[in-house]
C-alpha cells in the first residue's frame, strides 16, 4: 500500500485522472452498485461540504415556497462530529439539535417532523453508538421529506459491517446518502480519501460542486492497493482481534477511579452495536479535567481526543440532555484501541495519573 503511494510519486509531474475513475469503478464493484452511484473525494470531510454546498440554494428555495424562509435545515443529534454543524453553518443551513437519547446505548432518534438534512454517525463519533439497520431504513423510508447522511467512516472496524451498512440501499432511496472512508480502517490518514453513495442525481449533484484533482495520484495508488492486497480473511482476523481488545480495554476502564466510560452502565444489553475501536470517557474526579489528563497523557507519550469542542461534552457540563454518568463531569477523552501492549501501556499511564491525582 505505501509503497503504491511512493511509486506514484514518479508521476508527481502530471494531473491526476478528474474523477479518479479507476477508484470509483473498483469501490462501485466493491459494493455491488453502478458507478453513477459513487463519488471519491479527499477524505469524507471534503464530501460533507460538497453535501452543504450543493443543497444551499435548493433547500433555501425550498423553505422560502413553503413559507418558513427561517426553518431549520440542518439536522445532528449532538454529541457528533463537528463538521456536520461547521459545514452546514458555511452554508446558511440554519442548524436545529436534537439531543433526544444521545448516550444510550443505541442510535435511535431521527426527527421525522423535520426537512432538509439530517447527519449521522454509524457509529457516531465520539460516543461510538450505531444503528440497528432496519430501525434506521424504517425511519428513513417515513421521512422523505429529509436527507439522511449516514457517516459510516467507522463502520468497517465493526465484526457486522455487512449486517449494518446501507451502502446497498440507495439504490431505491433518493433520501439517503452514505458516507465512507479509506484512511482510517487502512491507517493512511494523511493521504485523504473518502467516498459516498447515493442516487445517480445526487452523486451528478455533488460532481458539478467539485473541484478537479482534489484527490491525488499517490491516495489513489494507495487506496486501491490496500483494496486490493487484503484478502477477507486477513480482514475478518484483524477485525476480530479488534473486538476482543477493545472489550478487554474497556473491562479495564471500567475499574480506573476518576474516569467512567460513557455507556449507561457497566452490563451490556443483548442486542447493543459491538464495541467501536475508541472509548469515550468521562473524567469524573474532581480537580480534575480532560485538559489536564489530556496533556499529562501526552508528557508520557500517549495522545488522545480532547472532546471538550463537543457541544455536551464540555468539562462541568451539567447538561439534563445528556445522561453520561448522571453526574457533571470535568470533560471528556476519546481513547483508540490499539494491540495489546500499547493498550497496557496507556491504561498504566491513566492509573498512574490518576493515583497522584487522587494523592493531591
Amino acid at each position: 500500500m505505501l509503497e503504491a503511494a511512493r511509486s506514484a510519486i514518479a508521476t508527481i509531474d502530471r494531473y491526476p485522472e478528474p474523477g479518479v475513475p479507476r477508484l470509483t469503478e473498483r469501490l462501485a464493484e466493491l459494493h455491488g452498485v453502478p458507478v453513477d452511484r459513487v463519488i471519491v473525494g479527499a477524505g469524507a470531510t471534503e464530501i460533507i461540504g460538497l453535501i452543504g454546498q450543493s443543497l444551499r440554494d435548493v433547500l433555501a428555495l425550498h423553505a422560502a415556497e413553503i413559507g418558513d424562509p427561517h426553518m431549520p435545515l440542518s439536522h445532528i443529534v449532538e454529541p457528533t462530529y463537528g463538521e456536520y454543524r461547521r459545514i452546514s453553518r458555511l452554508n446558511d443551513l440554519r442548524v436545529e439539535t436534537w439531543r433526544d437519547r444521545s448516550s444510550g446505548w443505541a442510535q435511535e432518534f431521527l426527527p421525522r417532523s423535520a426537512a432538509g438534512i439530517f447527519w449521522t454517525g454509524h457509529p457516531n463519533n465520539p460516543t461510538g453508538r450505531s444503528w440497528n439497520r432496519r430501525e434506521l431504513l424504517r425511519l428513513i423510508d417515513d421521512t422523505e421529506a429529509l436527507l439522511t447522511v449516514v457517516d459510516e467512516a467507522f463502520l468497517p472496524f465493526l465484526r457486522d459491517e455487512s449486517e449494518r451498512t446501507l451502502t446497498t440501499e440507495v439504490a431505491t432511496r433518493n433520501n439517503l446518502l452514505v458516507l465512507r472512508s479509506l484512511t482510517k480502517i487502512h491507517a493512511i490518514p494523511g493521504l485523504r480519501v473518502g467516498y459516498a453513495i447515493a442516487s445517480a442525481d445526487m452523486i451528478e449533484r455533488l460532481r458539478d460542486f467539485q473541484d478537479p484533482w482534489t484527490v491525488s495520484s499517490a491516495a489513489e495508488a494507495a487506496a486501491l492497493a490496500a483494496l486490493d492486497d487484503i484478502g477477507e480473511a486477513e480482514r475478518r482476523e484483524s477485525i476480530e482481534k479488534l473486538a476482543i481488545e477493545s472489550a478487554w480495554m474497556l473491562d479495564w476502564l471500567w475499574e480506573l477511579q476518576g474516569i467512567r466510560p460513557a455507556w449507561p452502565d457497566r452490563d451490556r444489553p443483548a442486542g447493543v452495536s459491538p464495541l467501536p475501536n475508541f472509548h469515550l470517557v468521562n473524567v469524573v474526579r474532581r480537580g480534575l479535567n480532560s485538559f489536564e489528563l489530556h496533556e499529562a497523557l501526552a508528557k508520557r507519550g500517549f495522545l488522545t481526543r480532547e472532546c471538550s469542542n463537543f457541544p455536551g461534552l464540555e468539562p462541568n457540563s451539567d447538561d439534563e440532555s445528556t445522561d453520561f454518568a448522571g453526574v457533571p463531569t470535568g470533560g471528556s477523552l476519546r481513547i483508540a484501541v490499539r494491540t495489546r501492549p500499547e493498550n497496557e501501556a496507556i491504561l498504566a499511564a491513566l492509573a498512574s495519573i490518576l493515583d497522584e491525582r487522587s494523592n493531591k
